[in-house]
């Protein structure tokens, strides 16, 4: 049987609390970073450890911070908003020396 990472187990079992409780934002958030790690398995054609998972959740964040920049030139405050939060939920997997 595969070993699957601490991280990536975690995801999971925050992505099924979220249905549950029907946190339907978090749910979107956490389903886009497990996408985001399946790809780079795919692409590396191996499971990922949670250094490699931690990799892949900066990279998720660096997009929204840059995406953020965009949206606050063009003056979309909501959109600014959404993204912040979504940096609040992918950053509360990192280990405590990645956040903020």
């Amino acid at each position: 049987m595969k070993e699957i990472s601490s991280l990536r187990e975690k995801l999971l079992e925050d992505m099924k609390s979220a249905m549950a409780n029907k946190e339907e934002e978090k749910l979107s958030v956490i389903k886009m970073a497990r996408a985001a790690i399946k790809n780079e398995e795919i692409e590396k054609r191996k499971d990922l450890e949670d250094s490699e998972v931690v990799e892949v959740l900066l990279r998720e964040i660096k997009e929204r911070y840059d995406a953020m920049e965009e949206y606050k030139k063009a003056g979309e405050k909501d959109m600014v908003d959404k993204l912040s939060r979504e940096i609040k939920i992918i950053s509360a997997y990192l280990p405590e020396e990645f956040r903020d």
